[in-house]
């Protein structure tokens, strides 16, 4: 990891995840490019005699809040790259080619009583949906950000395994045990033999050591998940993203941005960009039912509708 994206409107939301960002880039001896977004008058207004040196004005007054933000003791010693952008769309600079590579985006995020739609807050989520780059949101002042425990939640089918890696990064980095989460729901049914084989092998294939496996029953998704951390005071959630397609059981639509906007915690969110050839989250479920069906006794009795095997355990 080299690079580390944090946006800013000097909100003390976006100080919060600037000081995370520089916690880990010190550790990792990574670079911050550090970017704030000046929105302008609308272009009606621009005609206006007073708007070029109004322009400049906040140009100026804007490059000193920058300047002086550099210049905090916790940024010492880190390279920090400054950028101010004029009237672009929070989701269209995590997307530009001069910052849609870098390995993190570190972002702070109003929680659900946040008073104000401003560049950091509701922006977060769409972040989340589209950036390529791993998005860490940051909810509150972390004084000493640290990462002893991580819930891991998925459905741990095949496009699972695309994304887990950089999110062993984080938990070899700070040696934290992992709980693996599958949250079951009413309409999403899975027997317990086979959720379990499913973690087991997943777990296998990364060679974890220290982590736990988690079936946690809930009435969505999205409050298992947070009702989990809750009760393990998790210090971070991670969690994969489809981005616009939800094509799996877990990740159904606007689950990660759901959760990221509720929940206090850090969360770490990494978007599926390659899906394994020819496997779907579907597929995949039927392919590994099949493989493990003899040791767990569970058969296929069939398809109950195009959505969800039935099972019948004997």
């Amino acid at each position: 990891m080299k690079t580390i994206l944090v946006p800013t409107d000097f909100s003390d939301h976006a100080l919060f995840a600037l000081k995370v960002a520089a916690s880990i880039a010190k550790k990792i001896n990574a670079k911050i490019n550090l970017v704030h977004n000046n929105t302008m008058p609308s272009e009606g207004y621009s005609n206006t005699y007073y708007y070029e040196d109004m322009n400049k004005e906040i140009k100026v007054m804007k490059k000193k809040q920058l300047d002086n933000l550099v210049c905090q003791d916790f940024l010492k010693n880190i390279d920090v790259k400054k950028y101010i952008l004029s009237n672009m769309k929070m989701w269209k600079i995590v997307t530009n080619k001069r910052f849609k590579n870098v390995d993190l985006i570190v972002m702070g995020s109003h929680g659900t009583s946040g008073l104000s739609e401003i560049f950091i807050g509701s922006n977060t989520e769409k972040v989340v949906r589209l950036a390529n780059s791993p998005v860490l949101t940051i909810k509150s002042e972390l004084k000493d950000f640290n990462i002893n425990t991580m819930v891991f939640a998925s459905n741990f089918y095949g496009e699972s395994y695309a994304v887990f890696n950089k999110i062993k990064f984080f938990a070899d980095f700070y040696n934290a045990h992992i709980d693996l989460l599958k949250v079951i729901t009413l309409k999403d049914f899975e027997p317990t033999p086979v959720s379990r084989k499913l973690m087991e092998d997943f777990a296998k294939k990364f060679k974890l050591s220290n982590y736990t496996i988690n079936i946690y029953n809930a009435p969505s998704i999205e409050k298992g998940i947070t009702d989990f951390s809750n009760e393990i005071n998790a210090d971070l959630i991670a969690i994969e993203t489809h981005g616009r397609t939800g094509i799996a059981h877990l990740i159904n639509g606007s689950l990660a941005e759901d959760v990221v906007k509720h929940e206090d915690r850090p969360v770490l969110s990494i978007k599926i960009k390659d899906i394994p050839a020819n496997i779907s989250g579907l597929r995949w479920y039927l392919e590994k039912i099949e493989e493990i069906g003899s040791e767990l006794k569970v058969s296929s009795s069939g398809i109950k509708n195009k959505h969800y095997p039935k099972f019948a355990i004997i």
